[in-house]
């Protein structure tokens, strides 16, 4: 076999997605039964299912138990190049970005934090976790740690509908100048997979985030869980 060629699953993969753009399917718009599309795509059961799998878990696919496979929504692009918030990704999307507060209060900082944020042990941070759904979908869960000596008294603000950067822009004079961000993969928690609303174990984007001013002085360190099947992101190479 030449190293070029793919394997069965993937190349059932590329099937399906062929399939959906020369049928120019829709958002919503239902596959053929695994019967049919095993006929049409020339593949096993076994074989499509896989393909099928890995077309959800990448967000092009997605299920319904006992009513089928349908075409997913497209995701939102996040860019890892610019400091957007959620909201910013979603203009001109026609997605509509909600916030459920999860948590929000002052703590102190421990050994972690105060090695990550460089700042004294037993430090005040202002703790905010929330959960971000996209048209009602839960599709990030957003913990943020934020320097409470540059923003006193913001925990009376409800960030369920206000925008956490523009607060503190705004109301604080503490401007957002750029930051470094890591991208992983990893599992959902028994809690992560509730407040996702998936199964326990799927697997999600793990980003973590140091944000400073134009000072270099840190603002805030975040960590973020992220359901792959509605948030893309994306990076642009330049010479």
């Amino acid at each position: 076999m030449g190293n070029n060629q793919l394997r069965p699953r993937e190349e059932v993969v590329e099937k399906i997605e062929f399939y959906i753009d020369e049928n120019e399917l829709r958002p919503n718009d239902k596959l053929p039964s695994e019967r049919e599309l095993c006929e049409i795509l020339g593949t096993s059961r076994t074989t499509l299912r896989g393909a099928i799998k890995r077309l959800i878990i990448e967000g092009t696919l997605y299920s319904k138990r006992g009513a089928g496979t349908f075409v997913a929504p497209k995701k939102l692009v996040r860019n890892l190049q610019d400091m957007e918030s959620l909201s910013k990704s979603a203009v001109g999307t026609f997605k509509v970005i909600t916030t459920k507060v999860i948590y929000a209060s002052i703590i102190e900082c421990n050994k972690e934090l105060s090695k990550r944020m460089k700042l004294t042990l037993g430090s005040k941070l202002f703790c905010l976790q929330r959960l971000r759904l996209i048209d009602g979908i839960p599709a990030m869960i957003e913990l943020a740690y934020i320097d409470y000596s540059l923003c006193k008294g913001i925990e009376k603000y409800d960030f369920s509908q206000e925008s956490l950067y523009q607060i503190l822009e705004d109301m604080y004079n503490v401007k957002i100048d750029h930051g470094s961000e890591t991208l992983s993969v990893t599992y959902t928690s028994e809690q992560e997979s509730e407040l996702l609303n998936v199964e326990n174990g799927t697997p999600v984007f793990f980003v973590t985030g140091n944000v400073f001013n134009e000072d270099e002085k840190m603002i805030e360190f975040y960590k973020s869980v992220v359901r792959a099947d509605q948030i893309r992101f994306s990076s642009t190479l330049r010479y």
